[in-house]
């Protein structure tokens, strides 16, 4: 008989107290009651920093701390409107004429719905990248460049690999300073040619570095300029014996056979430029 007795105390409790905590989630045009009582306090919480609350009369004293906003009517038979503002939103309550404390609003929950977690992106990233480097090294095509004599007192380029993907072109290359003086790498310009004059085939000659030699065969070039869209290199200023690598992109996709040339600053009186059939 205890045990059910208990039970029932315990289900009367919590139904008898659905009006002493109210939970909202108000849409932005929606207005919220309040029920009040004269000398009891009611509580507006907002899980958020309260920044203004503003009544429309002074029949109600208004408090607001942190993230709470606190009611006491002051006069019997009064009602009015109170608005908060919070970092993110703003809320509009009705503080209805204060009645019998078992009908009251002790506290009023209005809370914003949790937010939801950020997704981790990092191995999405990391899932991407890995694959866009796995397609470069396996689409990559190696440029031959063994034609190429390294040349005392001279800065010498070598093509090294050259890949494409749907839009773009992209060139590595590798320049090493046989000079006695440093040599600084210049952003370098890029044309596609074409040789009118050849006495030899250019399809023969694909994915090879020309030397000086071979471009005697082809004669006379017709240039045709190609925008950059991205240039990266290891260092700018190479030392005597140094060598670094660089990345050129192009924007477009070339068409083979087709004279892919790249010019560099000058090194004294002497051209840097590497010139490859693609």
């Amino acid at each position: 008989m205890k045990r059910a007795l208990i039970l029932i105390v315990m289900i009367y409790a919590v139904s008898g107290s659905g009006d002493e905590v109210k939970v909202n989630q108000p849409a932005p045009t929606e207005v919220i009651h309040v029920a009040t009582a004269l000398d009891h306090l009611t509580v507006l919480e907002f899980g958020e920093p309260v920044t203004m609350a503003a009544a429309g009369s002074p029949a109600f004293q208004i408090e607001r701390h942190e993230d709470k906003v606190f009611i006491k009517p002051l006069k019997a038979g009064a009602s009015t409107d109170l608005f908060v503002w919070t970092a993110s939103r703003r809320f509009a309550y009705e503080l209805e004429a204060p009645g019998e404390v078992k009908n009251m609003n002790f506290a009023v929950d209005s809370r914003g719905p949790a937010p939801k977690p950020v997704p981790d992106n990092k191995d999405q990233i990391n899932d991407i990248a890995d694959m866009m480097f796995t397609r470069a090294l396996l689409g990559a095509e190696r440029v031959d460049s063994t034609g190429i004599k390294d040349a005392k007192d001279r800065i010498t380029v070598r093509v090294e690999d050259i890949f494409q993907s749907r839009n773009t072109t992209y060139i590595h290359y590798s320049i090493r300073n046989h000079s006695a003086h440093p040599y600084r790498v210049t952003t370098p310009q890029v044309a596609e040619a074409i040789a009118p004059e050849a006495s030899i085939s250019i399809q023969s000659l694909r994915h090879m570095q020309l030397d000086s030699q071979m471009l005697h065969k082809l004669g006379k070039l017709r240039e045709r300029p190609l925008t950059l869209a991205k240039a990266e290199v290891q260092k700018e200023d190479i030392q005597p014996g140094e060598e670094i690598r660089g990345v050129i992109a192009i924007r477009e996709t070339v068409t083979g056979p087709s004279l892919l040339q790249l010019k560099f600053g000058p090194e004294g009186s002497h051209t840097v430029q590497a010139t490859m059939v693609f």
